[in-house]
This record gives structure tokens, sequence and C-alpha cells, in this order.
């Protein structure tokens, strides 16, 4: 008797894991498509859902670091990317590194940028 509930508890336990691995595959397979089109922010948000659906999916977190990346949306772009590094397998980190790089220099230019905007040579310093 024991056994039979062992297994019908394990039976469920896996059914339910697996229909959530689907809901996140769904959510990402959809931000795909709409990445592939170059709908990038539409994207974000299946992604996002990807992920809270399946956290340890390193395609997710790379996808939306990407559609991030896409938007010139540097500084959100980080954290999904190094949680896409840190879940890779070794194979795929190196690329992954080089996104996380281009997106940290490419946020300091842009934070270099709009400080020379704010306080141009011949103003005094603007502080907030």
């Amino acid at each position: 008797m024991k056994k039979r509930i062992a297994l019908i508890f394990l039976t469920l336990t896996m059914a339910l894991a697996s229909s959530c691995a689907v809901l996140g595959r769904q959510e990402f397979d959809q931000g795909l498509a709409l990445f592939n089109q170059g709908r990038f922010a539409a994207a974000i948000p299946y992604f996002e859902q990807a992920t809270r659906d399946n956290p340890n999916s390193a395609q997710a977190y790379l996808y939306l670091g990407r559609a991030h990346l896409s938007q010139s949306d540097w500084r959100a772009a980080i954290q999904p990317l190094r949680t896409a590094f840190r879940l890779s397998p070794t194979d795929a980190q190196q690329e992954i590194m080089n996104l996380i790089i281009d997106a940290g220099f490419a946020a300091a230019l842009n934070e270099f940028r709009f400080g020379d905007l704010l306080n141009p040579p011949n103003r005094p310093r603007v502080i907030f």
C-alpha cells in the first residue's frame, strides 16, 4: 500500500514538473518567434515568463539578455546574461561572456556620453 501511494505521488509530481517545463517552453518559443521577427520589445515579457517558469533555462536568460541588447538597454541585459553564463555549459560560456563585456562597455559609454551632455566643458558641473 505504501509503495502504491509513493508511486502515485511520484507520478503526480513528475506530471506537474513536466507541465511547468512545457509552459516555460511555450513562453520561450513565443518569445523566440517574436525575437526572430525583430520584435525585441514584444519578446521580452515572454522570455521573462520563461525564466520564471523554468529558472534553470540558460537559453531563456540568454535570449532575454539579447532582447535587451537589441533594444540598447545595456544595463537590463547584464543580469540575465550573467545568469545565462552561470547556467550554461562551458562551451557556450565564451559567447555569453563576450555579450556581457559588450553590454558593460556600451552601458559605460552611454553613461559617459550622457554625462558629457549634462556637463559641457564651458558650463559649471551639474550635481544630482
